[in-house]
């Protein structure tokens, strides 16, 4: 028995490990998400420090994440400009930040610096993806491919 378990740990851990070959397409399937936010109370000095505490997270934590940049977009106002690998990278970033999530506390402290006004996504995402989306209860745009590249 003992070996049979071992067995199956084996397996499982390397089939997680496995490299998967990328085609070269894979990049168009890159999504951006542009999200529009508002200052939850807090002053310039607290936004600029913790969006640098924020991002330095997401780069650490998720290596899916091709970009995540925050910019001010008039008084009081936000605009957070997230590039994923794919919907995949996005579906693992919802886990992070959720309950239990590696993340979760940070998500917490990123609500108590911005209020979401609305999230755009550029780039084509599955229905199932949208429906856990709405979920959320958040003002939501779905812009889909025509052309396009990423390097």
């Amino acid at each position: 028995m003992k070996y049979f378990l071992l067995s199956i740990s084996l397996i499982t851990f390397l089939s997680c490990e496995s490299t998967q070959k990328e085609s070269p397409n894979d990049l168009t399937k890159e999504i951006i998400s542009v999200v529009y936010m508002s200052v939850n109370g807090k002053s310039r000095s607290q936004i600029d420090d913790f969006s640098d505490y924020y991002q330095n997270q997401i780069k650490a934590l998720e290596p899916n994440v091709l970009s995540w940049k925050f910019f001010n977009s008039g008084s009081e106002k936000i605009t957070l400009i997230e590039r994923y690998k794919n919907e995949g990278a996005i579906l693992n970033h919802i886990k992070n930040v959720s309950p239990q999530g590696v993340l979760e506390g940070d998500f917490i402290k990123f609500l108590d610096h911005f209020i979401i006004d609305s999230i755009t996504y550029y780039g084509d995402l599955t229905n199932d993806f949208k429906q856990t989306n709405e979920s959320f209860g958040m003002k939501t745009i779905y812009s889909t491919d025509i052309a396009g590249f990423s390097k």
